[in-house]
């Protein structure tokens, strides 16, 4: 038996390594992940939404009506969000105003400071589907959503 160094005995270990080809693994996992914040709605904001209807007779107030509307909304039109009772007021790009119910366990007085969301690949906030994160840690889903629709009460 020989004993010493492997590298002297180079030439009898050599023809074993070079038989058997090393395999290569080439493989990139890139995960990404896109958390949305929205954030409560200014207070000076608010009142603008309503100044064009305020200008109007006096003795036709306007007030505010839910009506039902689809299961989901795109994430990059909200621009605000408050609370509103047993609700989630999201305020939209387009001036207008959703309602949001949520599941039962939760409340909306936990999102007052906003919510954040995971970006899902098709851009939308959907009920029964997505969960928001408020700042103080609540998680809920969103389980209906109304469009808030100015009408006349006749008072």
């Amino acid at each position: 038996m020989r004993t010493g160094p492997i590298s002297r005995r180079a030439p009898n270990w050599m023809s074993f390594s070079g038989s058997v080809p090393v395999p290569v693994a080439n493989q990139v996992r890139i995960e990404g992940q896109m958390i949305l914040r929205i954030s409560p709605q200014p207070g000076t904001v608010r009142p603008d939404m309503l100044t064009e209807f305020q200008t109007r007779q006096k003795a036709q107030l306007p007030r505010l009506v839910e009506r039902p509307m689809g299961q989901c909304i795109a994430t990059n039109n909200i621009v605000g969000v408050s609370d509103r009772g047993s609700r989630l007021v999201m305020y939209m790009r387009d001036r207008s105003m959703v309602s949001a119910r949520l599941e039962k366990s939760c409340s909306p007085r936990d999102f007052y400071l906003g919510f954040y969301m995971e970006r899902n690949s098709d851009g939308q906030l959907c009920v029964d589907r997505d969960r928001l994160m408020s700042r103080a840690g609540a998680q809920c889903q969103v389980s209906q959503f109304n469009r808030l629709v100015l009408v006349q009460s006749d008072d």
